[in-house]
């Protein structure tokens, strides 16, 4: 069988990318598999599994824990819950108003998550209640991962989004997703978040519409956030 998934970091993080329809262009949307020390996974960003993937997944550990990292990046969960009925479903309140098939198990903005996955940290974007995200870093590989805090688009992409993202300023470089810059009503919040973020010594940055982000990737990610105003 040929493997969906991407290793990223041997033996610890994959990813798998399919294409996503949103606003007339078609951009990659991924999924992050990371094992945990207990040899258990976690999964951030849920697709639909096939039958196929749900086996792979199997093979590389009992997954245990299905990330929603913020209010929009839910829509496979529901489907990923039902192939793996023993994992726990950690999100924010904010998504389940947008899916009546969604259930979450843990608030990811509580406590709880870090206490029984201890490898992660969260670390919460505030000051952006309409993304209303959360960002994992991942201690033992040293990996900032989330959804929508920045985006981009490259040679690999589908035309539509390489059109798009030229005009919008995300070709061939990451920035805060067209979207979410118009909405950041609190930029000193932002801005907290962010360095918090930055403190860390991340060696990559993953998130779900551009590729893996690795060399300069805190520079990048505060250049993204600094041409919004956010002081970082």
């Amino acid at each position: 069988m040929t493997s969906a998934l991407t290793p990223v970091v041997d033996g610890a993080i994959w990813t798998l990318d399919r294409p996503l329809w949103f606003s007339g262009v078609r951009l990659r949307a991924r999924t992050t598999v990371v094992r945990l020390d207990d040899g258990s996974l976690l999964i951030h960003s849920p697709s639909p599994p096939t039958d196929a993937l749900a086996a792979e997944l199997r093979a590389l550990g009992a997954v245990r824990w299905l990330v929603v990292p913020n209010c929009f990046h839910h829509l496979g969960t529901p489907a990923a819950a039902a192939h793996f009925p023993d994992a726990q479903v950690v999100g924010p309140a904010s998504a389940l108003g947008r899916n009546s098939a969604l259930r979450i198990h843990v608030d990811i903005h509580g406590a709880e998550f870090g206490a029984r996955v201890r490898e992660f940290e969260a670390l919460p974007l505030r000051g952006v209640p309409f993304l209303d995200e959360t960002v994992l870093y991942h201690r033992p590989t040293q990996t900032l991962l989330g959804a929508d805090i920045v985006l981009g688009a490259g040679a690999e992409d589908h035309w539509s989004w390489r059109w798009a993202a030229r005009i919008t300023g995300c070709y061939e470089r990451v920035r805060v997703p067209p979207d979410v810059k118009k909405k950041i009503p609190d930029k000193a919040a932002a801005s907290a978040s962010i360095r918090a973020m930055l403190e860390r010594p991340a060696r990559r940055l993953i998130v779900a519409h551009t590729d893996v982000i690795e060399e300069g990737c805190r520079d990048r990610l505060a250049e993204a956030w600094r041409l919004e105003g956010v002081d970082v």
